[in-house]
């Protein structure tokens, strides 16, 4: 039965029924401790002290560190998605793509523990994962994109996979150090500014392109 006392959660001879809501605490917490302290420092001691449970009690919970730490990964994402469409949902097309991913360059640069791919803590949670894991990270922020374009009905001037390999690029900015020469959010926008048209058809020309064909022009 879990016992609520303040905000500490107590598991003692927990049910099935308590188990989603000690793994959403877990959650909880991990994500907080995780943008503030990164992979390392986010031991299990420090999550189950948190929490109110022993050790024995997370790995009948989880396999192990690396599993919460996807299903953290898993739920931010989520997050970021919803974030994504509302801000997108009365400005689309080029303009609202733009916008959102000034947002997303902002929580890249707020949140690095979460987001700088090639600092070395983060690599610390990637070689504790699986191949396959590993592949379906990667898979998933492909999909996120291109449920982005669909959304908001966006043309491709390029391969789909290099249009990808830009903006991922664009937004590996973030990482930069602080005492870099330039401020780095003015770069990434000058960056992103002279890409976007070259990534994606405007709307006046795809409005131009389908009037033309509407006519039966070629």
């Amino acid at each position: 039965m879990i016992k609520n006392r303040g905000t500490d959660l107590i598991a003692k001879n927990f049910t099935e029924e308590d188990i989603p809501l000690l793994k959403q605490k877990l959650r909880e917490i991990c994500a907080q401790s995780w943008k503030a302290k990164g992979y390392k420092l986010t031991s299990i001691a420090t999550l189950t002290k948190e929490v109110g449970i022993s050790t024995e009690t997370f790995f009948r919970l989880y396999k192990s560190k690396e599993e919460l730490f996807l299903e953290v990964l898993s739920m931010i994402q989520n997050q970021l998605k919803k974030q994504w469409y509302s801000m997108v949902q009365s400005n689309s097309g080029i303009e609202g793509f733009k916008k959102a991913m000034n947002w997303l360059f902002e929580e890249y640069v707020k949140h690095p523990t979460l987001y700088n791919f090639n600092n070395p803590d983060y690599q610390l949670f990637i070689i504790g994962l699986s191949k396959g894991e590993i592949e379906d990270l990667i898979e998933n922020d492909k999909h996120f994109f291109d449920e982005v374009l669909e959304h908001l009905n966006l043309k491709m001037r390029i391969p789909k996979e290099k249009a990808y390999g830009i903006l991922s690029t664009l937004l590996y900015t973030a990482a930069m150090k602080k005492d870099s020469i330039y401020n780095k959010c003015e770069i990434f926008n000058f960056l992103l500014e002279n890409s976007l048209y070259q990534i994606f058809a405007s709307s006046s020309s795809l409005a131009s392109k389908n009037a033309m064909k509407n006519h039966g022009i070629n």
